[in-house]
């Protein structure tokens, strides 16, 4: 989508696929992705007054994150935080220096800005010493289109390519399979949906062109 950025097109309307259970998306959650670092101080196990342990302060940090409120939608419901990676340490009978975690968090209201300071503060609460950086594009729940009759509306959960794509078009979000097998061993899709989906792919196209014609055939009487 960044490379069709490039490319000077104007659209009126783009269909992006993705596994919605041959419904129409009507909206997903925002994303933003955060790692956290602690530094301790190494040395012997038997004797942990005489260090730091760097997962010790990054556990106490990710335990008042978790439990850190979070903007939520009545459309979207809840922000979650997932914790996704952790590193750190290097034998159990060593007091850990370093440690760090990943987290991505999944924003169901309001923007990117009001979520990293909510992480901000209540990292910082714990230790002011544990660094935090927000790497990648951040964005906050997209609206999407779901104006073309006979589809089932939905909203869900994961980051799709649609604010990606810059531009005033209408936007669709429909495919074929399920996104609760997704990164897992049962990942699959269907023939009897993917058969299913050459059809609904065809009523979604024809319908968006229909309303791509009435929104032009009303601009063309207002200019009469």
């Amino acid at each position: 989508m960044r490379t069709a950025n490039n490319l000077g097109k104007a659209w009126d309307a783009v269909i992006f696929g993705e596994p919605t259970e041959l419904k129409l998306a009507g909206g997903h959650k925002g994303i933003l992705s955060c790692v956290i670092r602690a530094h301790g101080k190494g040395g012997h196990s038997g004797y942990p007054e005489r260090g730091e342990n760097a997962i010790d302060m990054l556990l106490t940090a990710l335990v008042k994150l978790r439990e850190a409120e979070m903007p939520w939608s009545e459309k979207y419901g809840n922000t979650t935080v997932n914790i996704g990676v952790i590193e750190g340490g290097v034998a159990a009978n060593v007091i850990a220096e370093n440690a760090e975690a990943a987290l991505g968090i999944r924003i169901a209201a309001g923007k990117p800005e009001a979520v990293r300071k909510i992480v901000l503060e209540t990292v910082r609460s714990v230790d002011e010493r544990l660094e935090v950086e927000f790497p990648g594009p951040a964005y906050g729940p997209v609206d999407i289109d779901v104006d073309v009759d006979g589809f089932e509306a939905i909203t869900v959960n994961y980051g799709t390519d649609v604010p990606n794509l810059e531009g005033n078009h209408k936007r669709y979000l429909y495919g074929p399979g399920s996104i609760l097998v997704a990164h897992g061993a049962d990942e699959h899709l269907s023939v009897v949906d993917l058969e299913k989906a050459v059809d609904g792919y065809e009523r979604l196209i024809l319908g968006v062109l229909g309303k791509i014609e009435e929104g032009r055939r009303e601009v063309r009487d207002q200019e009469l």
